[in-house]
């Protein structure tokens, strides 16, 4: 479409170019003949006399016979011209026609075939005759004309051609929209989506199908990193359990006891490293209701005998009544646990965690810690990321399996610093559809506040 209207366009403006060009020496022609005519005097119905302007009479003589001109009288002999010669050069070329009336003589000389133009006016006849015209008043000619003729109805065409164009250009992006859409939604965690290769425009299927063999490449890649991850963690369990029964059978009690803390500390990371690796590989169910209240109530009663081993309390607060939201029970169990022990790692002793639950959907865990700062509150939730100098237990992935299970829920975790001293997290999520905070919809009583004193 917008081909056809270019070259419509195109063949239009040569055409009008063509024919203006044509029509220059004409209307020239014309334009002279009027302007001899409007100076020519009858002189008692007899005389005819003719008395160019200066200027006019003088670029007729500086022409070098280029331009000329003749007046006849009701007999035809002439009675005025612009030099002496002029009369015989019509005579000899020219069997003079009554007017008005083009014609053109034949020429060898220097300024090619001369055109000329004869046209009756009151009691005489006026000639006038020119060779070719100079270049740059036929190009001031050819600019005039194109303003005032091809220019009035071509910006019509122009501004068609260009509505043509965008329709055309959305027309044909309209698929590649679709499909930046359909992309945007591959990632890790969905590798299996493959863009459509049919119904699209010829000149972008073949990216298309590459892109796709791409993902499937890089899916057999994830795959494959994923299976090793979890093998590696699977593995690694049982040497562990009995690396931790023989150090039960050590004589030197401080022996013992650093040995299984560094046991215990590596049991965790594996069992850390197999939850990453289920939470990437398997797809959640997050479609069941499930209730906030007891899933942070579940983690605290879990976490409280750590709690009490290291000096702290943790307490639940917050909404009294089920909050529902859709989600999997197990995955926002482990999370929320994280939270809670990241807390309890940095918090100072004698201080309380506490555990609220907002009626809106969202579990946060407060703390009397040191705080995070602005610049690391997203680096946290990186996997095996620690703060340099940090020497704790941890590994860095218990706020890292927080993240990808709000991910995997569709919600969101942050961090925040707390008034008064300490750090805030928030794991947000959905709200169940047709739910309400008030109503208990979960069999069974709300729990109530908890509090675990160490």
């Amino acid at each position: 479409m917008l081909l056809g209207s270019v070259v419509t366009a195109g063949l239009a403006l040569t055409w009008t170019a063509i024919y203006a060009i044509d029509s220059l020496d004409d209307r020239a022609l014309q334009a002279q003949a009027e302007d001899v005519a409007r100076h020519i005097r009858i002189i008692d119905n007899k005389e005819i006399r003719v008395t160019l302007p200066e200027p006019l009479a003088a670029a007729y003589a500086r022409s070098g016979g280029a331009f000329a001109y003749v007046v006849y009288g009701p007999n035809g002999q002439p009675v005025a011209a612009s030099t002496p010669e002029a009369p015989a050069l019509f005579a000899s070329r020219l069997a003079m026609p009554s007017g008005p009336n083009l014609f053109t003589i034949p020429s060898e000389g220097a300024f090619g075939p001369f055109h000329g133009y004869v046209m009756d006016v009151p009691s005489a006849r006026v000639a006038v005759m020119q060779g070719s015209i100079h270049k740059d008043v036929l190009a001031d000619s050819i600019i005039e004309e194109f303003l005032e003729v091809i220019g009035f109805w071509m910006i019509p065409v122009v501004l068609l051609s260009l509505l043509v164009g965008v329709m055309t250009i959305r027309r044909g992006l309209a698929p590649l929209n679709e499909i930046s859409a359909q992309a945007a939604a591959i990632g890790p965690n969905a590798t299996d989506v493959r863009l459509p290769e049919t119904g699209l425009p010829r000149e972008i299927g073949p990216l298309v199908e590459a892109f796709n063999r791409a993902i499937e490449r890089l899916a057999h890649g994830f795959d494959a990193q994923r299976r090793f991850t979890a093998d590696v963690a699977h593995e690694l369990r049982t040497p562990l359990a009995i690396l931790s029964a023989r150090v039960d059978t050590i004589e030197d009690p401080h022996v013992a006891e650093a040995l299984r803390h560094d046991v215990q500390r590596m049991t965790r990371i594996v069992e850390q490293l197999l939850r990453v690796a289920r939470l990437e590989a398997d797809t959640l169910d997050v479609s069941a209701p499930v209730d906030l209240r007891g899933i942070a109530a579940e983690a605290v009663a879990t976490v409280a005998p750590l709690a009490v081993r290291r000096g702290r309390e943790v307490a639940l607060i917050g909404a009294e009544r089920p909050v529902i939201v859709s989600g999997n029970a197990p995955a926002l169990v482990s999370a929320t646990m994280n939270l809670i022990e990241n807390a309890l790692a940095h918090a100072p002793r004698g201080t309380t965690v506490e555990v609220e639950v907002d009626a809106a959907g969202a579990i946060s865990v407060l703390d009397r810690g040191p705080g995070i700062p602005i610049a690391e509150r997203d680096l946290v939730f990186r996997r095996f990321w620690r703060r340099p100098g940090n020497r704790g237990p941890g590994a860095g992935l218990g706020l890292a399996i927080v993240a990808e299970t709000a991910r995997a829920h569709g919600g969101s975790v942050m961090a925040e610093s707390r008034a008064g001293g300490g750090s805030v997290f928030t794991l947000r999520l959905l709200r169940a559809p047709n739910q309400r905070g008030d109503v208990a919809s979960v069999s069974g009583e709300a729990p109530r506040p908890a509090t675990h004193p160490a």
